[in-house]
């Protein structure tokens, strides 16, 4: 429990001219350098000096400390001892940078534990490397690399306002009367996000225990006598399945990808009663006559039902088990149609958070997506909200801004402020991580050498 005091009567005059660690901010800390204990400690005095509750141990682009290494263990826990007798609060972080899953690549090391998805073609992937690949990206999501296995072939025929007007499964070889669409499971390609390695299967619940077995565990082996007390979460960052997506109009012939997992057939079969594979093309094109497809919404629903249960359901349950909560945000909550594409629904996997948390970039006013995780907070009795709040506002956001933001997520709900973002060091790529810096020592320049760094430097490198 986070907030212990609450169960008092009453809160005293003194904690809100004074509050305790609980009630202060917590920024995500990126750790982005070669990490030392002693220079670790020093800027946790810093925060202390600062007025800060605690710190988030966020690991970034440009550390140089192994993941997961004994070494890094060691630091964590150096970080843990540090924050106890400062009378602060340590919260893990549960990734390699984001999104969270992968363990950095330690999990899908294992082909078995790898990212999903269907692709729906025109042309078989025999056919097309990954040269020609539409879908390459810095996270190889969907990517064509001439492999996959087939699972259906389909005639599509098309009305002449472009309506679903006839589809059958046919054989790869037979001829099509309307247009051959090939439907593959496809592994997500290796990609340097995740260290040459790919994102995690969040359809698949094994793939998740792994995740929490090569994470989780690590963390409870380390500091787990402070779960709970001195560490009172972990924080998942973005989670999310294959991103959906959508043909620009009825004929265009481009790749369809959508979120997938080796036996979703199976189980939308013992769910629904239905197969799914003889009546795939209801998914992608409109049925006539404003005829709505049971398939469609069944489809989403039970890619929802899958990732929720996959994913905030098994980590949230270790969590509890364990002594500690989970928290963190979803992928893409702004609005229904950007959650339908990433995730299937917020609202349905804070149900696994202890506590549910939101993502406010940009100086955005996104009203309903700090309501619907405060709904969460209300309906499943959780005990707070958080935020991640301030990131990717610039340099030249003033506090005037801060203190808008601050206080209107207040009103909806949040008692976790996560401010974006307090860098370790500044060097290399990691110099180019999102404004603004948010450790600035009451001791002056001279106590962070980052401040230093930056107003030395006359010419961008």
């Amino acid at each position: 429990m986070l907030y212990k005091k609450n169960t008092a009567p009453s809160l005293t005059d003194e904690l809100f001219k004074n509050p305790t660690c609980e009630y202060r901010g917590t920024p995500f800390w990126a750790w982005n350098s070669r990490l030392d204990a002693q220079e670790l400690c020093r800027q946790i005095d810093v925060f202390k000096e600062m007025g800060l509750g605690g710190f988030h141990m966020h690991v970034r682009t440009g550390m140089a400390t192994s993941y997961l290494s004994d070494e890094f263990m060691e630091l964590v826990k150096c970080c843990t001892e540090k924050a106890d007798k400062e009378n602060m609060l340590a919260w893990l972080y549960d990734e390699d940078r984001w999104p969270s899953g992968a363990a950095g690549g330690l999990v899908t090391k294992d082909e078995e534990y790898r990212a999903r998805c269907l692709l729906l073609t025109t042309v078989p992937c025999s056919d097309i490397g990954a040269a020609d690949s539409k879908f390459i990206d810095s996270r190889a999501e969907g990517s064509r690399d001439g492999k996959g296995s087939l699972i259906c072939c389909y005639d599509i025929e098309l009305d002449e306002n472009g309506y679903l007007k006839d589809y059958r499964i046919i054989s790869p070889d037979d001829a099509a009367r309307g247009t051959k669409w090939y439907a593959y499971i496809k592994i997500h390609a290796p990609s340097p996000w995740y260290n040459n390695q790919t994102y995690v299967d969040t359809l698949n619940p094994k793939a998740i225990e792994r995740f929490v077995e090569v994470t989780h565990e690590r963390y409870k082996e380390a500091v787990g006598e402070h779960f709970g007390e001195i560490i009172p979460a972990i924080f998942t960052d973005e989670p999310q399945f294959t991103r959906k997506k959508l043909l620009d109009n009825s004929d265009d012939k481009s790749d369809i990808v959508m979120p997938w997992t080796d036996d979703l057939p199976e189980t939308y079969k013992a769910q629904y009663g239905e197969d799914i594979l003889a009546s795939l093309p209801e998914i992608f094109w409109e049925l006539p006559d404003g005829r709505v497809s049971l398939t469609r919404y069944h489809y989403h629903d039970h890619i929802a039902e899958r990732f929720a249960q996959a994913f905030a359901d098994v980590c949230g349950s270790w969590c509890r088990k364990n002594g500690i909560a989970l928290t963190g945000h979803m992928m893409e909550e702004p609005s229904l149609q950007s959650q339908t594409a990433a995730l299937g629904e917020a609202m349905r996997s804070y149900r696994g958070f202890d506590i549910p948390g939101i993502d406010m970039l940009c100086a955005n006013f996104e009203f309903t997506t700090a309501k619907q995780a405060q709904s969460a907070v209300h309906q499943f009795g959780r005990e707070g909200m958080l935020s991640e709040l301030y990131g990717v506002t610039g340099w030249e956001y003033d506090f005037r801004g801060y203190k808008l933001h601050g206080d209107w997520q207040a009103c909806l709900g949040v008692t976790v402020r996560v401010p974006h973002l307090s860098w370790y060091a500044m060097g290399g790529e990691a110099k180019r991580i999102t404004p603004p810096q948010f450790t600035i020592s009451p001791l002056g320049i001279k106590s962070f050498p980052i401040l230093k760094t930056i107003l030395q430097e006359s010419t961008p490198q």
